[in-house]
């Protein structure tokens, strides 16, 4: 490893030692890594009240939102928190395609040895497994069953939606909870089965509902309340786009941490294990790091306003006279789609409520271009003239 990569890695290792932190709060997965510690710093919402309605014997629960929101998340801490003395819980990736699927990948007639005879019998026999067969064997167990079906929405057998219907319909101790995009997929007998009253839906947070996770995702590496995130920091990343989902917020705070990790004039420490070149602050470092020339900032007062991923990305293209297309600056800088092109939209001038919320920012600081990339015609994005004059690089 050359001396710019070591520092790279050791200015990311360094970080996590001040702030006391066993790991990168923002990408750490503990659904199932860490099931104890999942439930203890998981901020629950919506799951909090699938469990009550799952406790007073609601046969089916859905929980609709756009990709982000926390809908797995959801169904995680629901199948974790339920007691093993009452209940039985089978989690599906997504909705079997058809009923010989569904009894296959729940597992459960693994448990018991005469079901599962009569069920393998029944396919050596080359005929259908049947719904009766299915019924039968889930009334058998004395406990309450709860199939969690994640990602509802992309069942290519519309038919398996009336299929669980009349399971619901024909087995006591069956549960269902669905997490789905939306609910126009489903048929209006499985809607009415469920009931309004049973449908949650998710479609951003609020400033403090994300305080919240950002202070628990904190403490389950270690941390404690918002360190190292100022008030003037929270504010530039809590933006109403980005209060859309936990992702773009994290993509925020993960670039907020990159700049720390290589400009915060943190110790020296000594060498220990290198952390896998996948994780965002390295990347995100590193890109920053890999720069030439720095940017003198001290003709823009009105630097400080942009959030990290804007600050990263006005930065970038000031140093590329020719323009960049969408995918060379996500590859540039490791945000994520979603947190590119948002910060390129603010970036043009395009978001009147962010003009609004930054009235120091002189707004558009970049323009676009359609021009032939590779035979194919995309946007190329410029820093403006007016704002090129106001840097230097050196």
């Amino acid at each position: 490893m050359d001396g710019d990569s070591a520092k790279v890695f050791s200015a990311k290792d360094n970080m996590l030692q001040m702030l006391s932190w066993a790991d990168n709060p923002f990408i750490k997965d503990l659904r199932v890594s860490d099931k104890e510690n999942f439930l203890k710093y998981y901020s629950p919402f919506e799951a909090n009240a699938i469990l009550e309605k799952l406790a007073f014997d609601s046969k089916a629960c859905l929980f609709l939102g756009p990709k982000g929101v926390g809908k797995t998340s959801a169904l995680y801490f629901v199948d974790y928190s339920l007691p093993q003395k009452d209940f039985i819980p089978v989690m599906f990736k997504q909705l079997p395609e058809s009923i010989e699927q569904l009894a296959l990948e729940s597992g459960l007639f693994e448990r018991e040895k005469s079901l599962l005879s009569k069920i393998f019998g029944a396919f050596s026999k080359k005929r259908e497994f049947t719904r009766a067969e299915l019924i039968d064997g889930l009334k058998s167990f004395d406990k309450k069953i709860v199939f969690f079906f994640d990602e509802a929405h992309l069942v290519k057998n519309r038919g398996m939606y009336m299929e669980l219907k009349y399971l619901l319909d024909e087995v006591p101790n069956l549960r269902m909870v669905f997490s789905a995009l939306g609910a126009d997929e489903f048929p209006d007998s499985l809607m009415h089965l469920i009931g309004e009253k049973n449908v949650f839906v998710r479609k951003g947070f609020s400033r403090d509902e994300m305080l919240d996770i950002i202070s628990h995702r904190i403490k389950a590496v270690g941390g404690s309340g918002l360190k190292p995130f100022n008030s003037e920091i929270i504010d530039r990343v809590l933006t109403e786009q980005n209060l859309l989902t936990p992702r773009y917020v994290f993509d925020e705070l993960n670039s907020y941490l990159a700049k720390l990790a290589l400009d915060g004039k943190l110790p020296d420490a000594e060498d220990g294990a290198l952390l896998g070149s996948s994780d965002p602050i390295v990347q995100a470092v590193k890109s920053r790091g890999a720069a030439e020339d720095v940017l003198n900032t001290s003709n823009a007062d009105w630097w400080v306003s942009l959030s990290p991923s804007q600050q990263v990305i006005l930065e970038l293209l000031l140093s590329s006279g020719d323009g960049l297309t969408l995918n060379s600056i996500m590859g540039k800088t490791r945000l994520s789609q979603n947190t590119a092109f948002n910060a390129l939209y603010q970036l043009r001038g395009a978001d009147e409520a962010e003009i609004k919320r930054k009235p120091a920012v002189p707004f558009p600081l970049i323009s676009v271009d359609a021009k032939l990339v590779g035979g194919r015609k995309k946007n190329v994005y410029f820093a403006s003239e007016k704002i090129r004059n106001l840097f230097t690089m050196h």
